[in-house]
């Protein structure tokens, strides 16, 4: 059993740096972005990944055998997440697959915290549309858990983000005492689906404080951040970025070459796009620490080691983004740099159309332009940037 190695402290939202550290799981997840990746292949943590504010996740059955085994897990936080969620549907009688075994929940606890020494993230599965009974079910279930290290993972269909069902699902999930992992899911990118999920996604990190979006891409993750959330799980692949419901089959089309994260427009393209929108012109240069200034068309292959480049290059770019707004000291002071960002990747599609000659060649996505909208009226000559004001 692992105790709280302070008294308990009243709640404060998750971006406020002077909060303390109540739970061997807030210590684990607090003010930190991990990257998720398949235990498959893996063997090491990322040496790119800063110690200090990120942390690094096996999602897949094998993270459980996995997670002991790879080098560099002491440096950062290092979890698993058994994402049966993946292929199971939660139901009242069974919202979370523990082990059938003499210890069951308990020994399965106790196995993962002594394989990780960090936070445990639950084997839950996936509520569907309209079901609040497994909702309730899996509320339960993590009320029952009296540990301190554990993290309630909380995959469901995108829908209960709609106006209609954000109420009951934020009076359901501040009832849960345990950091929460919450997973949307839903066809292609899940907060793109429908106008109000990114500002009802505010109204769950800044009501409850202590739930972050795992599953998700760099632009949410950054909002949540910004708005409260205690942590956030950004994946490797557009497969861990997004998750289809159990027995629904994929819409998305197979891709055999990378994804590329562009900095200045805050999202993913295809490496083969990005190659032929900048067939004639010079393409974008990249300055994260992998990168170093190297353009951004280099990706277009078949060849699994550019393709592992291409995912250091998307982890290194964003996490250089977190360092900038992890550096800032208040939750105002994030909001107004993150909409600054936001503002800028927003006019930098119609310059990069603009340049390469090709109208409406690259299209912000909806979740990108919804949060322009919402982050309208922010001043920008406001921001401070590692201290200092930005003009």
């Amino acid at each position: 059993m692992t105790h709280d190695p302070v008294p308990p402290s009243p709640r404060r939202p998750a971006w406020d740096a002077t909060a303390e550290l109540t739970t061997a799981a807030e210590h684990a997840t607090k003010d930190r972005i991990f990257l998720l990746t398949r235990p498959q292949g893996t063997w090491a943590v990322p040496q790119y990944l800063d110690p200090t504010i990120t942390g690094f996740a096996l999602c897949g059955p094998q993270g459980e055998q996995r997670i002991g085994e790879i080098s560099g897990r002491r440096r950062l936080p290092v979890v698993a997440d058994l994402a049966y969620y993946e292929k199971t549907l939660a139901t009242p009688e069974t919202p979370m697959l523990f082990p059938e075994t003499l210890f069951g929940r308990d020994g399965f606890f106790d196995d993962m915290r002594a394989r990780t020494d960090s936070a445990i993230f639950t084997p839950t599965a996936y509520v569907e549309a309209g079901e609040p009974a497994a909702l309730k079910a899996i509320r339960s279930a993590a009320q029952e858990v009296t540990r301190t290290d554990v993290v309630i993972v909380v995959p469901l269909d995108v829908t209960w983000l709609r106006d209609n069902k954000i109420d009951q699902l934020i009076a359901i999930l501040k009832t849960i005492p345990h950091p929460i992992a919450l997973v949307l899911g839903g066809q292609y990118n899940p907060t793109d689906s429908y106008a109000d999920i990114m500002k009802n996604l505010r109204r769950i990190y800044q009501e409850i404080g202590r739930v972050g979006p795992w599953r998700t891409d760099p632009v949410t993750a950054l909002d949540a951040m910004a708005q409260g959330g205690m942590f956030a799980g950004i994946g490797s692949s557009g497969s861990l970025r997004h998750l289809v419901p159990p027995g629904q089959p994929t819409k998305i089309t197979k891709r055999f070459k990378p994804s590329v994260f562009i900095p200045e427009l805050l999202h993913f393209f295809r490496a083969d796009t990005l190659a032929q929108r900048w067939a004639n012109v010079d393409p974008l240069p990249c300055w994260c620490t992998l990168c170093a200034g190297r353009g951004l068309d280099r990706f277009d292959s078949h060849d699994p080691g550019v393709d592992t480049e291409a995912r250091a290059h998307n982890a290194a770019s964003w996490s250089a983004l977190w360092a900038h707004m992890q550096a800032l000291p208040t939750g105002t002071e994030r909001q107004r740099w993150l909409a600054e960002r936001i503002r800028l990747a927003h006019l930098a599609y119609e310059a990069e159309n603009e340049r390469i000659q090709q109208a409406n060649a690259f299209k912000p996505s909806k979740t990108l332009q919804r949060l322009a909208k919402l982050m309208e009226g922010t001043d920008p000559s406001l921001i401070v940037v590692a201290g200092k004001p930005a003009r």
